[in-house]
């Protein structure tokens, strides 16, 4: 029955249909005469009866499906997060142009590890009703048990982005692959920036805003820092959580414990949400120690780019992770798993500093 389709399936069944009842009647005739005896009748009717079954069958299995398929996307973090929610909606509007729908999956706190494990087990319950998802992992050194079994129980087609979790490619499961920015080197492009900007002065001093959380992006600026300018001095708070009031707090402490006469060079926040809370302290709390104080976030979110374009505002320049770019390329990936597609296991994306219409050297 090759040659059927779903176009001859009304034909099919309307023939089949008609052989049939064409055959019931020509039996019934005979056994009214007598030709054909009681048993073999039913014998008959029975295999008429599962040809009928068949026809059924084969018009509900071949009948025209609609039906779109569903990705789920997990991530690490959801509240008062610009970039995430910017990610989100880049990854809704590339599935939906392949006709696919989006099951969003937010833990109930922020990078909590536990959180995403709760959601990875529903989802596992549910796994026949997704094509795949994507993964935006958090504390992946607790969570990454949880993704080894759930990649093995699941055997859907897994992108993870953001934050790597798998310390080398030959440990990521089989049907699985990472899409994003290396975290380190966005801190390095910020302290390659800073040194720039800081070069010529005498023991400038640096201020980093940071969380345990992505914490190599605070490390590799430091040693930009340190490479570039031999005299610089640092101080790295990593307390704030890529929480906006932390950071402001955080900085206005720092200010008012600078000794009388010291000044702030330079703030560096390993997030863009930080960066915005360190301008509010700044604005809020202006002194001699910051007239000239420059600030350099991580993300690239639209609020941090409009400021950067505003001449008088410190917050010169962002390291920008493209979310569309980072949706489109997540996507493509599931869906050529999907379709049985080979796709690269590890694909790092270039970063670039956003300086805005006024970059000032």
């Amino acid at each position: 029955m090759a040659w059927l389709n779903r176009d001859k399936t009304p034909a099919l069944f309307a023939v089949t249909t008609s052989v049939v009842s064409g055959g019931i009647v020509a039996v019934l005739a005979k056994v009214l005469q007598g030709g054909i005896s009681a048993g073999a009748t039913i014998l008959w009717s029975a295999l008429v009866s599962a040809v009928v079954a068949i026809v059924f069958w084969a018009a509900f299995a071949m009948r025209p499906r609609n039906r779109r398929g569903t990705a789920f996307l997990l991530t690490s973090a959801f509240e008062q997060k610009y970039y995430v929610a910017a990610l989100v909606q880049q990854v809704h509007i590339a599935l939906d142009r392949d006709d696919i729908d989006l099951v969003l999956k937010v833990p109930d706190r922020d990078y909590d590890a536990g959180a995403q494990a709760h959601h990875l087990r529903r989802i596992l319950n549910r796994k026949h009703a997704y094509i795949g998802g994507i993964v935006v992992a958090g504390e992946v050194s607790r969570l990454r048990e949880d993704l080894v079994r759930f990649c093995r129980e699941s055997r859907l087609p897994i992108v993870f982005s953001d934050l790597e979790p798998f310390p080398t490619e030959s440990e990521y499961p089989d049907n699985t692959a990472f899409i994003g920015y290396d975290t380190g080197e966005l801190g390095e492009l910020a302290g390659h920036w800073l040194v720039k900007q800081l070069r010529g002065r005498t023991g400038p001093r640096v201020l980093i805003i940071a969380s345990l959380e992505h914490d190599s992006r605070q490390q590799r600026c430091e040693k930009a820092l340190r490479s570039g300018l031999p005299d610089v001095e640092i101080v790295t708070d990593d307390r704030c959580g890529f929480v906006r009031s932390r950071a402001h707090n955080a900085v206005r402490t720092h200010v008012r414990n600078l000794a009388p006469g010291q000044r702030l060079d330079a703030i560096f926040c390993t997030n863009d949400e930080m960066a915005l809370g360190a301008v509010d302290a700044i604005a809020a709390a202006a002194s001699a120690a910051t007239q000239a104080t420059v600030v350099v976030g991580i993300d690239g979110v639209l609020e941090a780019r409009t400021l950067i374009d505003t001449a008088d505002c410190p917050f010169r320049a962002t390291v920008v992770q493209d979310t569309h770019r980072l949706a489109v390329g997540a996507v493509d990936f599931l869906v050529k798993m999907h379709r049985g597609y080979a796709v690269p296991r590890r694909t790092i994306l270039k970063a670039e500093i956003y300086e805005g219409d006024n970059a000032r050297l």
